[in-house]
């Protein structure tokens, strides 16, 4: 597992955030979109399930 930084979308239809280097749906936020910590979302089930 490898563990990262939270991070979030700042695009409001995203409801999650990320901590996991290898989760697909994280990586296919564009760098511009993304924001640090958890954003008082939960967490995504793929970074859950790694």
């Amino acid at each position: 597992m490898a563990k990262v930084a939270p991070f979030h979308s700042k695009k409001t239809a995203t409801k999650v955030h990320h901590d996991n280097s290898s989760c697909t749906e994280g990586n296919n936020i564009e760098k511009e979109n993304k924001a640090s910590g958890t954003g008082g979302l939960p967490k995504c089930s793929n970074c859950k399930s790694l």
